[in-house]
């Protein structure tokens, strides 16, 4: 397994993959605290650092399905697993070393950007302004669905043998757990009830009735669960830090986690290489 890391991490320096990652958060870094530096400056908004930091969480999924898909893509098309499953590699370990190196490398990009935002940001608008337990609560929770996030592509890239179908598979996967998630926060967001227009002797009369599409408590309880498992879910909710049940998401990211590492050993396993 060390040698496999280590030639992992070798190999990942001289990625153009990974600099372009690592160039992008700073990139967004950047961007994020100019635009919100000119509406302070343009409209007297009052910025708060901290949001700064968690608006990264809601379009990483899209960027680790990215990331994974092409770095670990290229170790079916160029040989690579052949080769160190011939020379005594277990599967195991190479599945492992892969999905380390994933981890490893969406949570340094992560920090990266939180570092540039910290070091800029908090000058510019300020400190904190949420308890620093708060938040460290809320970047723990980003973090471990990262993880998830990278379990679940990792997963992808290593029982799809073509680099371009694990891209794309990849990429519509990460948008449709982001559309999943939107729908569900529709369904919850709907108001318990509308108004509804009518005509009475000539005069328009406006009342409240109540909205059909409003959840019953069952329903919004499954509704809820869902999004708390989805991880594009929990991303958004700790961006609107809106998430009720921000306690349990950790553990949903877990369930997924050895979900997806378990199902993906097994299949890897298994799996005939050409």
């Amino acid at each position: 397994m060390i040698r496999l890391l280590n030639a992992s991490f070798t190999r990942l320096r001289k990625n153009k993959t990974f600099w372009l990652l690592i160039i992008f958060s700073i990139v967004l870094a950047l961007f994020m605290i100019y635009t919100q530096y000119s509406d302070m400056k343009n409209y007297g908004e009052v910025i708060e650092v901290e949001q700064l930091m968690l608006n990264y969480s809601t379009m990483i999924g899209i960027v680790i399905a990215i990331f994974t898909s092409l770095f670990l893509g290229v170790e079916y098309s160029d040989g690579a697993i052949r080769n160190k499953i011939s020379i005594g590699h277990k599967r195991v370990n190479i599945y492992l070393s892969n999905l380390i190196i994933v981890t490893v490398t969406n949570l340094f990009s992560y920090i990266v950007f939180l570092g540039i935002v910290a070091s800029i940001g908090i000058p510019l608008f300020g400190s904190i302004t949420i308890p620093i337990s708060k938040l460290l609560m809320l970047l723990g929770t980003i973090f471990v669905t990262t993880i998830a996030y990278s379990s679940i592509f990792t997963f992808l890239a290593m029982v799809i043998s073509n680099k371009t179908i694990t891209a794309i598979v990849s990429i519509m996967f990460s948008f449709g757990l982001m559309m999943n998630a939107m729908i569900c926060f529709n369904r919850l967001e709907a108001p318990k009830t509308i108004s509804e227009a009518s005509i009475v002797n000539g005069e328009t009369k406006i009342k409240e009735v109540p909205n059909p599409r409003y959840l019953s408590k069952e329903k919004r309880t499954i509704y809820q669960i869902i999004v708390d498992i989805n991880p594009a879910g929990q991303m958004f909710q700790i961006a609107g830090r809106t998430a009720p049940n921000l306690k349990v998401l950790p553990l949903y990211s877990l369930g997924l986690i050895v979900i997806f590492t378990g199902t993906g050993l097994v299949l890897f396993k298994r799996k005939e290489l050409k």
